[in-house]
């Protein structure tokens, strides 16, 4: 097969080309101009956000044989030989298949040997965390006193369960999500490089489903690309990537916020003729609710990446909402949640849930205690509770004694 897959395709090269990650790119090109490369560094952060990326780009960096200022070139024998993963002196470790402490050893005789053709020798191991305790204490030793022309880098989705002790022997670089706006331009440039139609709602929606991760973007924009035979447009990418589920959610939400049950009760069968799953869509109903809620206290919306049909969507729901009744119907959705967790009859569950938000004013008054001119003198009324008289048995009989 020819064909790449756009994550590899377009996988950073360079340190300008990791994205958000300025904090990240900064420290480490400070290093390399200066001339103080550590022997030993951690990456964390939420997957597909340039961990392993910026491991194997430092690894170039440091051993390309003619650099573009702090940037590898790309061209020499080094970098060609690490970016096909054919470097015998730039090793890439599966932290969760090589865990025990026999891999372990093996790599402490190793690091002992001299680098074959490049300056330095660079293990870069992957979800690290995923290493035994076992495996962490015989990597202490040689972690803290390695040759001069070895160095560490660790990643890591969950620094959390790295062993403290390999922590305080590294230098931690934490990266975050991608910014969205980011994302979008980024996948705009792709797209256009690869001359392919596309909408930019459909890209909203891509961005959206990432959550901040580039390389999932890029793996549901192949497959999008893929559905469509070469275009990227809102109707394609809705279906494919289960969108059609938030058009639903939107029906529901405005059904619930006007209570009009008959149309709630509706959607109910649709839901249910369709077998959509109830958790998605409690969470966009969630969602809906947070983002209306932002829209009557800030009339601004959360999300910057929305689609036109959303917009629209909330604008004409505005003149329905108030805050009181999106507080209830949150704790609503967030008790459904729950109970969808750890319960059975998730159908009947999500019912009551849904018929429940949809007649909230019928079951308190939401609506109106803003307007109510609450006076504590005026709402405290003395309740008179008959005294019950109370006989110890043992207490009388002790008396009579």
């Amino acid at each position: 097969m020819s064909y790449i897959a756009l994550a590899r395709k377009y996988r950073p090269q360079r340190f300008d080309e990791l994205l958000s990650q300025e904090f990240v790119t900064k420290t480490l090109e400070n290093a390399l101009k200066m001339d103080r490369v550590s022997h030993a560094y951690l990456f964390t952060g939420p997957r597909g956000v340039g961990k392993t990326s910026a491991a194997r780009i430092f690894a170039k960096a440091i051993n390309c044989l003619n650099p573009d200022g702090i940037n590898p070139c790309n061209e020499c024998d080094n970098c060609k030989d690490i970016v096909s993963g054919t470097s015998l002196d730039v090793i890439e470790i599966d932290g969760a298949s090589n865990r025990g402490v026999d891999e372990i050893r093996s790599l402490r005789e190793a690091v002992q040997f001299i680098p074959i053709k490049s300056k330095f020798k660079v293990y870069i191991i992957d979800e690290v965390h995923m290493l035994t305790k076992e495996a962490f204490n015989a990597l202490l030793k040689t972690l803290e006193e390695p040759p001069k022309f070895v160095i560490f880098i660790f990643a890591t989705t969950e620094s959390n369960k790295v062993a403290p002790t390999i922590l305080s022997r590294c230098q931690r670089y934490d990266f975050k999500k991608i910014q969205a706006s980011v994302m979008k331009d980024n996948l705009i440039d792709i797209l256009n490089k690869e001359n392919i139609k596309f909408e930019e709602d459909a890209l909203n929606i891509i961005v959206r489903r990432s959550d901040g991760c580039m390389r999932d973007a890029l793996s549901l924009l192949d497959q999008v690309i893929a559905f469509t035979s070469g275009t990227v447009n809102i109707e394609d990418t809705s279906f494919l990537l289960g969108s059609l589920d938030t058009f639903i959610s939107q029906e529901l939400f405005e059904s619930i916020i006007k209570e009009d049950v008959d149309k709630v009760v509706t959607l109910i069968n649709k839901i249910t003729e369709q077998g959509l799953e109830y958790r998605t869509l409690n969470e966009s109903l969630i969602e809906h609710t947070r983002n209306s809620l932002f829209l009557v206290l800030s009339n601004t919306l959360p999300i910057e990446n929305l689609t036109a049909n959303e917009k629209e969507f909330y604008d004409n729901l505005k003149k329905f909402l108030s805050h009181q009744r999106l507080y209830a119907i949150f704790q609503i959705f967030i008790k459904l949640s729950q109970d969808l967790k750890y319960f059975d009859f998730h159908k009947y569950i999500f019912e009551f849930a849904i018929f429940k938000a949809s007649t909230i004013s019928q079951i308190i008054p939401i609506d109106h205690v803003a307007n109510y001119d609450i006076n504590p003198n005026a709402i405290v009324k003395k309740i008179e509770v008959p005294i019950i008289p109370i006989i110890n048995e043992d207490i009388e009989d002790k008396k009579k004694r």
